[in-house]
């Protein structure tokens, strides 16, 4: 016997259709989607529907967090990383998602990692709950590139699996990632000094080198292209980003340290920005002095190009590149969008980002993103209008994912 249809009242709701707002909202769920949107009172309810009155509450599509990684690791830990067992890393994770859920998370993009494509495939087929899960599957690194563990043996890295030097093993890093079950290449395409302490991000933005080869890269890129797989790079610096708009890569991650003129090149490619701002921001604040100082450079950086991005018309998608406790722990992901408007977006710019350019960085455009009849009813009710106080995102009081109720009203 089919659930009865669950009808949701509210005072307004961002529909995510270009920023209009209806006022009076009243919302029929049914299997999971919207069956009918409108103004309250302009359509009979169905016979035995169960009606959840939000009262003054504010709705939205659910929150995307479009960079983190689901890693299932405490930081604090050094050892987690070779000795905790993969079973119970996914176990940590899964715990992560139903936080992520409570903070009104419903879709996210893991931009690196073993655990991505189970966990996707766990919460595709409703093994646990969780958001959608988008995935990269583990990095493709160089060797002494991003994210080399060069203070550990490199006989322990290698049995992570990322490394690929040459075009030749970049092709067959990227066919692996397939056979995995990526939905997407994440890629690393500029790194530090071998000296800096944060080498993945480099200790200064404006000094970083390139990790790959154009030929390299250019590997990466067609043969994920050739199987309908886009590619993300993470690339902080002039060169990497233009490295990265001449190969063909889809999503430029971070993208910091660059000038107006290749700001207008990432606007003209269509390409995306995902700036992530959150990180350098936790980081900074937490991190011991001589790396939070680092940390403090990236986000002098950030703030720079993103009002670049802006003014040039880039595609921007938000993502925290959250990874773990105890520093960036997964679960309050909208701090993204309060930073945002913090760097210059307007709040309806910042809900654009996290909900409708997500979605569609995501592949699911054609799913979520929107308060619309057949998109899956993902939505968010806070306690206040995000366009006048963001920061209300970060309190909501009600989620709901597919048309399953996660966080009951208080």
């Amino acid at each position: 016997m089919p659930e009865p249809t669950h009808i949701l009242l509210a005072a307004a709701a961002w529909t995510g259709e270009g920023g209009a707002v209806l006022d009076q909202p009243e919302l029929h769920v049914e299997a999971g989607r919207i069956a009918w949107i409108g103004r309250q009172g302009t359509r009979p309810r169905p016979e035995g529907a169960v009606v959840s009155d939000l009262g003054a509450r504010f709705l939205t599509p659910g929150f995307i967090d479009a960079h983190l990684h689901l890693w299932g690791l405490d930081l604090s830990d050094p050892s987690a990383l070779w000795n905790w067992t993969p079973a119970y890393r996914a176990a940590r994770a899964v715990g992560d998602l139903e936080r992520m859920l409570q903070a009104g998370i419903t879709a996210v993009r893991c931009l690196g990692g073993p655990l991505g494509p189970s966990l996707a495939r766990a919460v595709r087929e409703g093994v646990v709950p969780g958001p959608h899960i988008v995935a990269a599957g583990e990095f493709i690194c160089s060797r002494a590139g991003t994210w080399d563990h060069a203070a550990f043996p490199q006989a322990w890295v290698e049995t992570l699996g990322m490394y690929a030097d040459g075009p030749d093993e970049c092709r067959r890093r990227v066919r692996e990632r397939i056979r995995q079950g990526a939905d997407f290449i994440k890629v690393g395409g500029s790194v530090g000094e071998h000296t800096d302490t944060l080498r993945p991000w480099g200790d200064d933005p404006a000094r970083l080198r390139l990790a790959y080869t154009d030929a390299e890269l250019r590997a990466v890129v067609e043969e994920a292209h050739r199987n309908g797989l886009k590619v993300a790079s993470h690339a902080i610096g002039e060169a990497a980003v233009r490295q990265a708009l001449d190969c063909g890569v889809d999503s430029i991650e971070h993208g910091h340290g660059i000038s107006a003129e290749l700001a207008k090149r990432i606007a003209d490619s269509g390409a995306v920005l995902v700036p992530t701002l959150a990180l350098p921001a936790l980081r900074a604040e937490t991190a011991a002095p001589h790396a939070a100082a680092g940390w403090r450079r990236h986000r002098a950086a950030q703030r720079e190009a993103l009002q670049q991005a802006l003014r040039a018309g880039v595609r921007i998608a938000a993502g925290t590149d959250f990874v773990g406790p105890p520093a960036t722990p997964l679960g309050p992901s909208a701090v993204e969008m309060e930073l945002l408007v913090e760097a210059g977006m307007t709040p309806d710019q910042a809900l654009t980002a996290c909900i409708t350019e997500g979605s569609s960085l995501l592949g699911l455009s054609d799913r979520i993103g929107r308060l619309a009849v057949g998109y899956e009813a993902d939505l968010v009710a806070l306690p206040g209008d995000p366009r006048r106080d963001i920061a209300v995102v970060r309190r909501p009081d009600f989620v709901m994912k597919s048309g399953r109720v996660v966080r009951e009203l208080p």
